[in-house]
């Protein structure tokens, strides 16, 4: 039963938001307006070179474009926004549009409404009082439709405890796919319904981290209590509700605002958390509860997340989740039949380092080659939508380019050379299956929502486990008989033996806990050449060696058994 939480102005739409702002909370809260109303898409896209469109959003199979303008002056608004709303119908090929203000439109924006709607424009206006009054008339709780699975629960249920017993800290590990920032917004949801004037302080390293975590909890809050954006120029307006900040900004503004209390502070990708000058901001905060959500509960400096955030109270890493079933299975083929077999042959006995073996060992492989190799797995396989990670944007444009001219295939690149308009198009059009395949450099490992994807395409060395796994979490959310390709064209030995140790973990995986336990195939990873996979199994002494060495250690090639 909820605790009545009262009556106040500062709510996430409330007359201190309309008047206040700033512009970009009053964006984001037109689009939480349309989460609480139950709309399927809600999508944020404002910015420079928007092309008129603040909010592309969808409900029922239909979708709308809003255009928003903030004013500070209390006067009729005379800024284009009619103009805009119908620009962004044209660029986005979409036929309703709104234009939203704090304001009332001017006498000339009225007219050239009139002017358009009479033309057969479809736009429509969503203004002042009328905005108010919507927030107004929402319910206290917006209706969260999803439900928990089995592990989520007893993760919230273990945070719950801890927070009760005055633990004072928790940590949360789920991979990538598992839900962790849903468990925390669940326990939003729980706190606020307990504790309604608890202020909640979330900590992450990037914006995109902060705006996708902000939109994964709108409905589990109830309408009376605000989020707020911390990040360089944007400040809240306000202090009540939930603040979400990096970790930068927020040591500015704290040092301003030293008599600031949070009850609650969650950390996003808490293996961040045991860097020295974030550890520093949580030493100084002394919330009542600190809790560390993360997928890759490990660091490369080998700083320990658990002296921050104490025990995991769950966890679930991708090998432990796959073989439960909670995540899809995966059909990873390591596409190693590019390796020079002569040279193997004339050299079995020396000794090279890494580089060398890497730079001997394999032919670099001509993008046609790896393109019509993609096609053929795609057609094979029946895929609906897929990621290539490229080594560089030129590469990631190149192989975007060759499968559009040679197979007229739809695929777009997303990279920082592709404007942010053109970014929010790409990424609409692929969540709707017009673009089936994204071409990326270092776009899609974290921080961007997309759809749910069912191959994987590697063609970028990286030697970061982490990284690795932020890629391959891509496509490893459950869905019902979706079995995720991975195709790994990498040329790399200590990537192969990374990939192989990950198999091994996998095949070798041991859990007696007792709960509902799906029979997948799960990891299943092949070579698209046997002969030579012996070879790469011969070629280090062994796996934890290769893991740890440095690239100038030397390895030894052991000769291949007849």
């Amino acid at each position: 039963m909820h605790t009545e939480l009262p009556k106040n102005t500062k709510g996430f739409l409330s007359f201190e938001r309309l008047t206040k702002g700033p512009w970009q909370a009053f964006e984001r809260a037109i689009a939480r307006l349309l989460a609480h109303k139950g709309w399927e898409v809600y999508d944020v896209v404002g910015g420079t070179g928007d092309k008129g469109a603040d909010i592309l959003a969808a409900h029922k199979g239909s979708d709308r474009i809003f255009q928003l303008k903030f004013s500070e002056r209390n006067a009729p608004l005379s800024v284009d926004i009619v103009g805009d709303v119908k620009r962004a119908i044209e660029y986005y090929g979409i036929t309703e549009g709104v234009c939203v203000s704090n304001r009332q439109l001017g006498v000339q924006q009225k007219r050239k409404l009139k002017v358009l709607q009479d033309q057969g424009y479809n736009i429509t206006t969503f203004t002042g009082r009328s905005i108010l009054n919507s927030y107004e008339a929402l319910p206290e709780w917006a209706l969260d439709e999803k439900s928990l699975r089995p592990y989520q629960h007893d993760a919230l249920d273990n945070i719950l405890s801890s927070y009760l017993n005055n633990e004072g800290r928790g940590l949360v590990a789920l991979a990538t796919g598992l839900g962790k920032t849903y468990v925390a917004a669940c326990f939003l949801r729980w706190l606020f319904s307990k504790y309604p004037s608890n202020n909640v302080l979330v900590l992450a390293d990037k914006r995109e981290l902060l705006l996708q975590f902000d939109k994964a909890i709108w409905t589990n809050l109830p309408k009376s209590v605000a989020t707020h954006i911390l990040y360089e120029a944007e400040k809240p307006s306000f202090l009540e509700g939930v603040i979400l900040s990096t970790f930068q900004s927020f040591e500015k503004f704290y040092s301003t605002n030293a008599d600031l209390h949070f009850d609650i502070v969650i950390v996003d990708e808490a293996h961040h958390g045991p860097a020295d000058t974030y550890k520093e901001v949580l030493k100084a905060l002394q919330p009542r509860y600190l809790l560390g959500l993360t997928a890759t509960p490990f660091r490369s400096d080998d700083k320990s997340v658990t002296e921050i955030f104490g025990r995991p109270l769950v966890k679930y890493g991708v090998v432990r989740a796959m073989r439960k079933g909670f995540l899809s299975e995966v059909e990873y083929r390591i596409k190693n039949d590019n390796v020079d077999k002569d040279w193997i042959s004339r050299n079995s006995e020396k000794g090279y380092t890494i580089r060398q073996l890497n730079k001997k060992l394999f032919i670099p492989e001509r993008d046609e080659t790896i393109c019509s190799s993609i096609i053929d797995y795609w057609k094979l396989k029946k895929c609906n939508r897929g990621i290539i990670f490229c080594n560089s944007t030129t590469h990631a444009h190149r192989i975007e380019k060759l499968l559009r001219s040679t197979y007229d295939f739809p695929v777009r690149a997303l990279t920082t050379r592709v404007d942010k308009k053109d970014r929010v198009r790409r990424i609409r059009l692929f969540r709707k299956g017009h673009i089936k395949i994204l071409t990326c450099y270092d776009m899609l490992n974290e921080g961007i929502d997309v759809p749910d994807v069912d191959m994987l395409v590697y063609l970028r060395v990286t030697h970061s486990r982490i990284i690795f796994l932020q890629q391959l979490g891509r496509g490893l959310r459950y869905i019902e008989g979706k079995t995720l390709l991975v195709l790994d064209y990498v040329a790399d030995i200590r990537r192969i033996k990374e990939v192989q140790r990950f198999k091994t973990e996998y095949d070798d995986y041991k859990d007696n806990m007792i709960e509902e336990l799906h029979l997948p195939k799960g990891f299943d990873l092949t070579f698209s050449d046997n002969d030579t996979a012996s070879f790469l199994n011969l070629v280090t002494r062994d796996e934890s060696e290769i893991e740890d060495m440095d690239i100038d250690e030397r390895v030894f090639i052991s000769r291949i058994d007849e």
